[in-house]
């Protein structure tokens, strides 16, 4: 098997996230993929098939299970088949997955890519959570499988050392701390997905669908500017439309194809 490796919303003062791109025919059997991404050991491993003109199959696995939707890992994907096929004709994809479409865009040097907003509910924190960040909270919102925790400012964001084992044990996919962001960018965050072999994302696509909507309402502006304040830390540009989220993004190609010693069944 040949992967790929591509950062996104990385640029020359942020390293970004890394994703695997695995170009195939049709889809492997799941314990192969599932095998080979935890072989590659990146946060995610993309496996994208393809189903027509401009249109892919795809398929997401962290090192430890497989997921239903990953956006930067998406973004990947759509750096590497426009690179890899030159001139589609379309400055348009679009990736089917069990969880629905996705569609990716070139926009000048950037990726945008276009994803289902998601509904939060205000809640008070769940037992446990905030023991297990080490932080105290302003405000605390759930949605179907994630929680959101605001906490004062971008330096306790900054300064968060959750206790993970912890956090694997509370019931959510992942646990996002935000707040107002410094000069120049709305808002700020970290996302931690122990549960899913992924103590910290570096820069979460999928989160944005939460924070877009919650800092659009807070700050009555549709496009903001965030930063991901990870070790590795990136750049996102998002706009909140209505049921949807637009997240832009630079993502670049890492060297050429690598081989993996892995006989797919």
């Amino acid at each position: 098997m040949r992967y790929h490796i591509v950062d996104t919303f990385a640029d020359g003062r942020y390293a970004g996230n890394p994703a695997a791109v695995v170009a195939v025919d049709s889809f492997p059997d799941e314990a192969s993929m599932q095998e080979a991404a935890h072989r590659i050991g990146l946060p995610t491993t993309a496996y994208v098939v393809p189903a027509g003109p401009g249109e892919y199959g795809v398929r997401w696995f962290t090192p430890y299970k497989e997921i239903n939707l990953c956006g930067h890992a998406t973004i990947a994907s759509a750096r590497h088949l426009f690179e890899a096929a030159g001139d589609l004709g379309s400055d348009t994809l679009r990736f089917v997955s069990d969880n629905g479409v996705l569609y990716a865009e070139r926009v000048g040097d950037l990726i945008a890519i276009d994803l289902p907003a998601a509904t939060l509910m205000p809640a008070p924190p769940p037992q446990g959570l905030l023991d297990a960040l080490g932080v105290d909270a302003v405000g605390c919102a759930v949605s179907s499988d994630d929680v959101l925790v605001e906490v004062a400012s971008a330096e306790a964001v900054a300064q968060v050392r959750p206790d993970f084992a912890a956090l694997a044990r509370l019931p959510f996919r992942g646990h996002i701390v935000t707040a107002p962001g410094p000069s120049g960018v709305d808002f700020v965050s970290r996302t931690f997905f122990p549960s899913l072999g992924v103590d910290e994302d570096q820069v979460c696509v999928t989160a944005h669908c939460k924070l877009t909507p919650f800092w659009a309402r807070r700050l009555n502006r549709q496009a903001l500017v965030a930063l991901q304040l990870s070790q590795r830390g990136g750049r996102l540009e998002v706009e909140h439309r209505g049921d949807r989220v637009r997240v832009l993004g630079a993502a670049v190609r890492r060297g050429g194809a690598r081989d993996l010693a892995l006989a797919l069944r």
